[in-house]
């Protein structure tokens, strides 16, 4: 019996094409909520940016943010935080610093951007979000970077990341780094715990790279129809386009409504 739901964001929840939430998605979790199944977003992004995002009028039981490296209850307050190590940081500020690949650090308040080019425009575009300031990193811990580049220059740039870190693509022209051992599977399993769920008796939906973990974890993995091979492969099954009432039609067939 599935007793909570989790929910990527972009492409999952939200179409970029639409620029919205399908009213199919929002009908199904009152429907979940209803039932007393709980539901989770599980993003890429920090909650600034939900902010401005078509899902900041559905109410969600908790909120897994910055790909597992925070966590905010349903009042969305911090219940869980794993910061880089300081190795990890001074890695990532060098990065940042040096400036041959445009690059944000992310702490708990916000965003630090070093510069802009075409890739970084691109990138921001196809998820419908504005430039983070330019401005020089201040010394806080940080939770997330994220790095523009595509996908045929990925292993380059591991290179220059020291071990404590791991990268996960969003996008064909962008890419967050995490700690090495964080991830969306590591909200999940924060969830788990905190409300005695079973992994088997969660289901999940994404459509990247940077959900293959949370979809593995989930007793139910869904991948949504205009998701990367990757997911489509590991995932339990794979639903319509986000476009094509995908989070509607999957829960259906698992008879959740």
């Amino acid at each position: 019996m599935i007793k909570a739901v989790f929910f990527d964001v972009d492409g999952t929840l939200v179409s970029h094409k639409s620029k919205s939430v399908p009213e199919s998605a929002k009908k199904a979790i009152y429907i979940l909520k209803e039932k007393g199944i709980k539901v989770f977003l599980s993003t890429g992004r920090h909650i600034k940016e939900l902010k401005n995002m078509p899902t900041n009028d559905i109410a969600f039981d908790g909120y897994i943010l910055l790909n597992g490296q925070l966590g905010l209850n349903s009042e969305k307050k911090v219940i869980f935080s794993h910061p880089f190590d300081q190795e990890d940081i001074d890695r990532l500020v060098e990065i940042f610093e040096k400036k041959e690949y445009p690059f944000v650090l992310v702490n708990d308040k916000g965003h630090y951007m070093n510069f802009v080019d075409e890739v970084t425009e691109i990138a921001l575009e196809s998820v419908s979000t504005a430039i983070p300031p330019i401005q020089e990193y201040k010394g806080e811990a940080l939770y997330q970077a994220t790095v523009f580049i595509k996908p045929e220059d990925d292993e380059k740039f591991a290179k220059v990341l020291s071990k404590g870190c791991k990268m996960a693509r969003w996008g064909s022209h962008g890419v967050d780094i995490i700690a090495a051992n964080g991830g969306k599977a590591v909200g999940m399993q924060f969830f788990s715990e905190w409300l005695t769920i079973a992994p088997e008796e969660m289901m999940a939906f994404g459509d990247a790279q940077n959900d293959l973990d949370m979809i593995e974890y989930a007793g139910i993995g869904i991948a949504m129809g205009n998701a990367e091979d990757c997911l489509k492969q590991v995932a339990d099954d794979v639903t319509s386009d986000v476009d094509d009432d995908g989070v509607w039609n999957a829960l259906e067939k698992y008879g959740l409504l």
